[in-house]
Protein backbone atom coordinates (compact mmCIF):
# COMPACT_ATOMS: atom_id res chain seq x y z
CA UNK A 1 0.00 0.00 0.00
CA UNK A 2 1.21 3.52 -0.77
CA UNK A 3 0.47 6.38 1.64
CA UNK A 4 0.30 10.04 0.56
CA UNK A 5 -0.16 12.68 3.28
CA UNK A 6 -0.19 16.42 2.63
CA UNK A 7 -0.21 18.68 5.71
CA UNK A 8 -1.23 22.28 5.00
CA UNK A 9 -1.36 25.73 6.52
CA UNK A 10 -4.21 27.57 4.81
CA UNK A 11 -4.68 31.30 4.25
CA UNK A 12 -7.35 33.23 6.19
CA UNK A 13 -9.39 33.28 2.94
CA UNK A 14 -10.01 29.52 3.24
CA UNK A 15 -13.65 29.87 4.28
CA UNK A 16 -16.47 27.33 4.60
CA UNK A 17 -17.23 27.55 0.86
CA UNK A 18 -13.60 26.67 0.10
CA UNK A 19 -13.65 23.73 2.53
CA UNK A 20 -16.86 22.45 0.90
CA UNK A 21 -15.22 22.65 -2.55
CA UNK A 22 -12.26 20.64 -1.25
CA UNK A 23 -14.62 17.93 -0.01
CA UNK A 24 -16.21 17.85 -3.49
CA UNK A 25 -12.74 17.46 -5.03
CA UNK A 26 -12.09 14.53 -2.67
CA UNK A 27 -15.29 12.81 -3.78
CA UNK A 28 -14.24 13.28 -7.40
CA UNK A 29 -10.80 11.76 -6.72
CA UNK A 30 -12.40 8.74 -5.00
CA UNK A 31 -14.79 8.26 -7.95
CA UNK A 32 -12.40 8.84 -10.84
CA UNK A 33 -8.98 7.58 -9.78
CA UNK A 34 -8.36 3.83 -9.96
CA UNK A 35 -6.35 2.34 -7.13
CA UNK A 36 -7.50 4.81 -4.46
CA UNK A 37 -8.17 2.90 -1.24
CA UNK A 38 -8.99 6.00 0.80
CA UNK A 39 -8.89 9.76 0.27
CA UNK A 40 -9.86 12.25 2.97
CA UNK A 41 -9.42 15.97 3.75
CA UNK A 42 -9.55 16.64 7.50
CA UNK A 43 -8.58 19.17 10.11
CA UNK A 44 -5.45 18.28 12.04
CA UNK A 45 -6.25 17.51 15.67
CA UNK A 46 -2.61 17.47 16.82
CA UNK A 47 -1.75 20.08 19.44
CA UNK A 48 1.74 20.40 17.95
CA UNK A 49 0.71 20.87 14.32
CA UNK A 50 2.90 24.00 13.94
CA UNK A 51 0.14 25.69 11.94
CA UNK A 52 -0.36 22.75 9.58
CA UNK A 53 -4.03 22.62 10.49
CA UNK A 54 -5.43 20.58 7.58
CA UNK A 55 -4.37 17.45 5.71
CA UNK A 56 -5.25 15.20 2.86
CA UNK A 57 -4.62 11.61 3.85
CA UNK A 58 -4.77 9.10 1.06
CA UNK A 59 -3.98 5.46 0.48
CA UNK A 60 -3.32 3.82 -2.86
CA UNK A 61 -2.98 0.21 -3.95
CA UNK A 62 0.51 0.95 -5.23
CA UNK A 63 3.04 3.64 -6.04
CA UNK A 64 1.91 3.35 -9.67
CA UNK A 65 -1.69 4.14 -8.68
CA UNK A 66 -0.42 7.18 -6.78
CA UNK A 67 1.62 8.31 -9.79
CA UNK A 68 -1.46 8.03 -12.05
CA UNK A 69 -3.52 10.04 -9.53
CA UNK A 70 -0.90 12.82 -9.53
CA UNK A 71 -1.58 13.60 -13.20
CA UNK A 72 -5.32 12.80 -13.22
CA UNK A 73 -7.79 15.54 -14.19
CA UNK A 74 -9.39 15.26 -10.75
CA UNK A 75 -6.13 15.95 -8.91
CA UNK A 76 -4.99 18.66 -11.33
CA UNK A 77 -8.32 20.51 -10.79
CA UNK A 78 -8.04 20.11 -7.02
CA UNK A 79 -4.51 21.54 -6.96
CA UNK A 80 -5.53 24.48 -9.15
CA UNK A 81 -8.45 25.33 -6.85
CA UNK A 82 -6.55 24.85 -3.58
CA UNK A 83 -3.21 26.43 -4.55
CA UNK A 84 -4.10 30.07 -3.80
CA UNK A 85 -5.33 29.06 -0.33
CA UNK A 86 -2.20 27.17 0.78
CA UNK A 87 0.49 29.11 2.61
CA UNK A 88 2.70 26.13 3.43
CA UNK A 89 2.63 22.39 2.97
CA UNK A 90 4.59 19.29 3.87
CA UNK A 91 4.27 16.00 1.98
CA UNK A 92 4.90 12.40 3.00
CA UNK A 93 4.90 9.70 0.33
CA UNK A 94 5.88 6.13 1.01
CA UNK A 95 5.07 2.46 0.93
CA UNK A 96 3.60 1.06 4.14
CA UNK A 97 2.71 -2.44 5.25
CA UNK A 98 -0.82 -3.45 6.09
CA UNK A 99 -1.44 -4.62 9.64
CA UNK A 100 0.09 -8.05 10.12
CA UNK A 101 2.17 -7.84 6.95
CA UNK A 102 5.93 -7.60 6.79
CA UNK A 103 7.27 -4.06 6.97
CA UNK A 104 8.45 -2.54 3.65
CA UNK A 105 12.17 -2.42 3.06
CA UNK A 106 13.86 0.98 3.24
Amino acid sequence: MFLHIVLMALTPQADDAFLARVQAHCRRVRQECPGVLGYEFRSNEASRSQGLDYATVSMFESAAAHDAYQVSPAHVAMKADMGPYIERLVVFDGSVALAGADAPQT
